[in-house]
This record gives C-alpha cells, structure tokens and sequence, in this order.
C-alpha cells in the first residue's frame, strides 16, 4: 500500500471458542491449514504490519513470525475489547490506523483495508469505519485510527464490554459491502463445514 499513514491489521485470537467446545479456534484447521493462516494470507498483502493477540499456544502463534500479544490481567474476560486497551498504551501513540480482524473469519476481502480507509480519509472526522453487509454491522472488522484506542481503557472502566458498543460512541461509519460470505466465521462446528464449502468455491 501506498498511504502516508501505516495500518497494522489486529488479529484476535484470545477468545475462549466456547462454541467450538473450547478449541483455540485460531489453531482450529480448516482445509488443511489452521484458521489463523488463512485469516493471515487475506490480510498480509493489504496492511503494513500485523499483530496477534492470543492467550493460549503462544509459541504456535509466535512461530507464524509475527509479533503475539496477550491480554493484560486487569482486562482479561473482557472479550476482544480487552486486546484493545491491552494494546492502547502502545498503539495510541502511533500514526496510522489499526484493522481489526477475528481469527475465525478466512475469506476477508481484499479490499477490506483500502474501502475502509478511503472512508476515514474522505472524512477526517471520523476515527473508525466498519464494514456493513445489508442490515449486519461487522464491528469485528473495523478499521480505527489509532489515536482512537486511547479511550478503551475508560470505556472498560465505566462497566461496558461491547466492542459495538464502543463503536458506537465513537464517530464511526458504516461502509456498504456487497458479499456477505466473505465475512463468514467458524463459530461453531456446523459455521466451519460451511466455511470448507465456500472455501472450495472461492479458490
């Protein structure tokens, strides 16, 4: 990419995988290949650096070459906001912007990065743009400038967990796409035999 302003991509791979009987899903294979490879392959080639959060198998994430982060003690249980303001002290204070990504989530667009960002640049008051398929928000995917990360900690703090609650009070906006799939995630054992076929289809 050619931005003036680098975008390092958050993968989030510290959940729990409750519907995936407790499996790391970021570790959890699909086509032969962990989910987080897959999610890394769509990402890599649209950002300028990437990071991991996880909390678990740390040295399997540390071998994909990137750096791995886990959540602060105080945040921890508090769902993917707590890799954000785990990673508010360090990622606020730099230019660019951040694009969240779950684990779970192998056939991201390739143009994710670049239709979210022309949005917060055509905008400069806006600190973040998700990406919305019809009437569903994807806030697990949002683009935020990282100045914007500043706030998580106090958000936390007031009692509120939400990542689309914290979106919301936030100036955000949605950014219209077209294919639905290709935000499909591996919630349960049924989503990830689904996620095989459209797999098949979009290679």
């Amino acid at each position: 990419m050619s931005d003036a302003l680098p975008v390092t991509a958050l993968i989030l791979a510290g959940g729990e995988g409750r519907r995936m009987g407790g499996q790391d899903k970021g570790m959890t294979r699909l086509a032969g290949q962990p989910l987080m490879h897959h999610v890394i392959a769509r990402l890599r080639p649209q950002v300028q650096q990437l990071l991991i959060s996880a909390n678990r198998n740390l040295p399997d994430y540390a071998a994909l070459g990137y750096p791995v982060h886990t959540d602060e003690t105080r945040w921890q249980g508090m769902g993917p906001m707590a890799a954000l303001a785990s990673l508010a002290a360090t990622l606020a204070h730099t230019p660019g912007y951040v694009q969240l990504a779950p684990c779970d989530a192998p056939l991201l667009p390739g143009h994710l990065v670049h239709d979210l960002l022309a949005t917060l640049q055509q905008n400069p008051a806006l600190e973040i743009a998700y990406p919305q398929c019809g009437d569903r928000p994807q806030p697990a995917m949002a683009l935020a400038k990282c100045a914007t990360l500043a706030s998580v900690p106090a958000y936390l703090a007031s009692g509120q967990r939400s990542l689309r609650g914290w979106i919301a009070s936030r100036a955000a906006q949605a950014v219209a796409f077209d294919d639905a799939a290709a935000f499909a995630n591996a919630n349960d054992p049924a989503a990830l035999l689904q996620l095989e076929h459209l797999l098949s289809h979009d290679a």
